[in-house]
C-alpha cells in the first residue's frame, strides 16, 4: 500500500480546516456578545465524519530523555512521516497538530465514499511503514463534529470539536498490552458491523521468481470485541486490529533525533549560548 505521490487533488480537497471553512457555507456564522466573556465570532460547519487520532507514544518520556532541540527534531520527523502516509488519501482533507498528536478528518463532505475505510487505510499504512519505530497510538471514531474557528482577537485557527474526537483519542490510549503486537488500531465495535476483514486487510500477493504467483495471509489480525469503561463516556465495546510483523531493529526515531542533533552541533549550527 505505497502511497501514490501523483494523487490528483479533487474539488473536495483542502489542506487545512481553514481552507474548508473559507470555501463552504457555514452552519453558524454569527457574533456572540457575552456580558461576562466579551464579544467573539462563532463560525463553524457541522458534518458527519470519521476521526483518525494518531498520537506520539510515550511523548512525555521522550521529552524527558531528549534535549529540547532533539524532541523538536523527533517531532518534525514524525510529521514528515505522517505526510507520506497521507500522500494518496485525497479524502483526508483536514489535519490538526495537538502538541503530541494529529487529528485527521475523513468525510463524505470531502468526497470520501467510505470515511471509516479511508481512515483505516491511512492507519494501516502507518502500521506497515514504521521503519523508525514511532509506534503511534491510533484510534478511530465516527459521528457528528464541528469544524470551526477558535482563538483570541490576535489569532483564530481552525479546529475540530465533538464526541468523535474525544472517543478516537480515548481509543488510541486503550490498545491491548501485547508486546507481540507491532502496531494497533482501536475503534468502537459499532464501526465494524458486518465489514469484511479480507476486503480491508487483503492478503499480500506478489510474483516469486521460483514459486510464481504467491499469496501470503495478512499480517493483521482482528481482535474480539471487548468492553471498556471510559471516563465521561461510559462503557463502550471496542475492537482492535493488530499488526504482528515488526520492523528489523536498525535505528529508532529517538536515536535518529540524537544523531541529527549531534551533527548539527558538530557543524557549528547550534548556538547554545544564545
Amino acid at each position: 500500500m505505497q502511497p501514490n505521490a501523483e494523487a490528483v487533488k479533487t474539488p473536495y480537497s483542502y489542506n487545512t480546516i481553514a481552507d474548508f471553512l473559507l470555501s463552504q457555507p457555514l452552519t453558524v456564522d454569527v457574533e456572540v456578545d457575552d456580558e461576562a466573556a466579551g464579544c467573539f465570532p462563532l463560525k463553524c460547519i457541522e458534518l458527519d465524519a470519521t476521526v483518525l487520532y494518531v498520537g506520539m507514544r510515550d511523548f512525555a518520556r521522550l521529552t524527558i530523555d531528549l534535549s529540547p532541540t532533539e524532541i523538536l527534531i523527533y517531532l518534525n520527523m514524525f510529521l514528515v512521516w505522517m505526510r507520506d502516509s497521507l500522500a494518496a488519501e485525497r479524502f483526508c482533507v483536514v489535519e490538526r497538530f495537538l502538541d503530541s498528536s494529529i487529528v485527521l478528518l475523513f468525510s463524505k463532505k470531502f468526497g470520501s465514499k467510505e470515511p471509516f475505510f479511508d481512515a483505516l487505510r491511512a492507519a494501516r499504512w502507518m502500521g506497515e511503514h514504521d521503519e523508525l519505530r514511532f509506534l503511534p497510538e491510533m484510534g478511530i471514531a465516527s459521528g457528528r463534529v464541528a469544524a470551526g474557528f477558535a482563538g483570541t482577537p490576535k489569532e483564530f485557527t481552525g479546529s475540530v470539536f465533538g464526541r468523535p474526537v474525544l472517543l478516537a483519542a480515548a481509543c488510541a490510549k486503550m490498545r491491548p498490552q501485547d508486546e507481540a503486537m507491532a502496531s494497533c488500531i482501536t475503534f468502537p465495535e459499532t464501526e465494524w458491523r458486518t465489514r469484511s476483514f479480507d476486503e480491508l486487510f487483503p492478503p499480500l500477493e506478489f510474483d516469486h521468481p521460483e514459486q510464481g504467483r504467491v499469496r501470503q495471509p495478512s499480517t493483521w489480525r482482528l481482535g474480539e470485541a471487548r468492553s471498556v469503561d471510559f471516563a465521561s463516556l461510559g462503557r463502550i465495546e471496542l475492537r482492535d486490529v493488530g499488526n504482528f510483523v515488526h520492523w528489523p531493529p536498525k535505528i529508532t526515531a529517538k536515536e535518529k533525533a540524537r544523531e541529527w542533533f549531534a551533527q548539527i552541533k558538530a557543524k557549528g549550527f547550534y548556538k547554545g549560548g544564545v
